[in-house]
């Protein structure tokens, strides 16, 4: 079948992506407070980060579509709330950083984020390559955004 004709395609990749649009939104005013901190000389333009997580957010839902079309169900199991968690700590980053402003609840959030990536990819690569392959992109913003956020709290 044809993945760009299952409504579940488009479902997963518009949902997952307007959610994570949901979060930014929620962050308040988020170039207000970024331009405020005393940021790492490697710290990328505010500007940017809309752009790249669309992108992230794309790849996610083609990821989420297909592990939830996962044929065997054990395994689907235990990618789809793997999936599930790790979008949550997604999702609470932006809130917790710009909203609340505390750098430390988003450093914990954030290396929490990352360590479970690790073991979600590492699945993923056992089960589903392609899928591993999909979030490797984004395994490695979270990645720079731990040393990015990292950086900040020393620097504030």
């Amino acid at each position: 079948m044809n993945i760009l004709k299952d409504f579940r395609f488009w479902l997963c990749t518009i949902g997952v992506t307007l959610l994570g649009m949901l979060s930014g939104l929620s962050a308040g005013n988020a170039q207000s407070y970024y331009q405020q901190l005393e940021l790492p000389s490697f710290a990328p333009p505010g500007w940017l980060f809309g752009p790249v997580w669309t992108i992230l957010y794309i790849l996610m839902g083609i990821t989420f579509y297909l592990i939830w079309t996962h044929p065997v169900r054990e395994e689907r199991r235990t990618m789809i709330p793997l999936f599930v968690v790790q979008f949550i700590l997604n999702f609470i980053w932006s809130p917790l950083f710009f909203g609340l402003q505390s750098n430390l609840l988003s450093v914990i959030d954030i290396t929490a984020l990352w360590i479970l990536l690790v073991i979600q990819q590492l699945y993923y690569l056992r089960h589903k390559p392609v899928a591993m392959w999909l979030m490797g992109p984004y395994f490695l913003w979270v990645t720079f955004a731990m040393a990015l956020n990292y950086g900040i709290i020393i620097l504030n």
